[in-house]
């Protein structure tokens, strides 16, 4: 029996989840992936609403034996946390289900891949958020907050994984303004930001949205500095920059 507890942050209108399974994942036939349509293809980390895996993320998911599309997010994120390549074909042998289920379920290997990134992101983010609130340091926490959760970032095998072996396709997924982790990633600095403002640490005369959007920009400069400059990531520089901005 698996136990999915969801929790929806008002301030994103989007779903986390923690999965804690107390038993293997079992097999289910290709008939199982039929019965949950798909989507369309991912432009620049685009993941389209009606994949499986976005409904049941969306939807409260299922509590099944068999199989389904958040199993599949499941392997590729623990893969992801092992820094191990995410193979759709293996994912797919590991479920035992076709490849060509397991594509009606995630999409396309970038639209897996964006849905595993944004899933540690989230968590992350808000043990580090946790942690940040317990100091209660009087300057900026979201400053704080970045500049702690990058320093991890790029220490993490998954992401320094994919820096050495795919860094323009990370790049991609992460940084452009069509990607949906882009999306994601401002919402969710904006939310850290609206309540630095509503507490007087951050007097900057800019709408959350607008100095999120700059924030993140700058996060992603120095962590992903590999396949934008060929450089190394400097989260020590990040974080002097957004102690500075962030007043």
């Amino acid at each position: 029996m698996k136990i999915l507890r969801y929790t929806r942050s008002i301030a994103m209108h989007d779903v986390s989840f923690d999965c804690i399974c107390n038993n293997e994942t079992k097999s289910a036939d290709e008939g199982d992936g039929a019965a949950m349509s798909g989507g369309s293809a991912a432009t620049n980390g685009q993941v389209a609403a009606g994949t499986a895996l976005r409904q049941q993320l969306d939807g409260g998911g299922t509590t099944g034996s068999r199989a389904t599309a958040l199993d599949a997010l499941k392997v590729a994120h623990r893969w992801f946390q092992a820094g191990r390549r995410i193979d759709i074909q293996a994912i797919a042998a590991e479920l035992g289900v076709s490849r060509v289920t397991l594509h009606r379920w995630v999409g396309t290997r970038e639209q897996l891949l964006v849905e595993v990134l944004w899933l540690n992101a989230d968590r992350s983010i808000d043990r580090t958020a946790d942690a940040v609130r317990q100091d209660s340091p009087p300057a900026s926490w979201t400053a704080e907050i970045l500049s702690r959760w990058a320093a991890d970032v790029v220490r993490h095998p998954g992401i320094r994984h994919l820096q050495e072996s795919e860094a323009d396709l990370l790049a991609r997924l992460l940084t452009r303004d069509a990607s949906e982790f882009q999306r994601r990633m401002i919402e969710k600095v904006a939310g850290l930001l609206a309540d630095d403002i509503a507490a007087g640490r951050v007097t900057i005369e800019l709408e959350p949205a607008e100095l999120a959007y700059a924030t993140v920009r700058i996060v992603e400069s120095f962590v992903h500095t590999p396949a934008i400059t060929g450089g190394a990531p400097d989260p020590q520089q990040n974080a002097r920059v957004l102690r500075a901005l962030l007043r």
